[in-house]
């Protein structure tokens, strides 16, 4: 199955890491979008196909985010944690997210994810419509 190239939103601090991230996902030929977590709307999210939110942001963690969208956003996100943060975190494992990845995160394990995400929609979409 080929997936088409998606729209990405990469909400994270780090620019470091962002743009290593970016690089992988630009690779596959996603057009990855950035965000630092200032002003996230549903609006911004469901403008894209994919949210990567990183649990540590500049005045809010990444949970605050989450906490702030509608249930159906939700599962178009992965979460990056530390996995200190995973093993404390039971709020994080009730929401209905799609995947969390923990810190350090590996680009080629993110890109994978992200694959897996996208054949996912794609086999839905198929079913639906049959």
């Amino acid at each position: 199955m080929t997936i088409a190239p998606k729209k990405i939103l990469l909400i994270h601090n780090n620019s470091q890491e962002r743009g290593k991230l970016a690089i992988m996902l630009s690779r596959f030929g996603h057009e990855v979008r950035f965000s630092c977590g200032k002003g996230c709307t549903d609006q911004m999210l469901m403008s894209n196909d994919l949210v990567i939110i990183d649990d540590q942001l500049d005045k809010k963690s990444g949970l605050d985010i989450i906490n702030q969208i509608s249930a159906k956003l939700c599962e178009k996100v992965i979460y990056l944690a530390s996995r200190p943060f995973l093993a404390a975190s039971m709020e994080l494992q009730n929401l209905n997210i799609y995947e969390w990845v923990t810190k350090p995160v590996d680009p080629l394990k993110l890109a994978v994810v992200v694959c897996d995400y996208f054949v996912e929609v794609a086999n839905k979409q198929h079913a639906l419509s049959r």
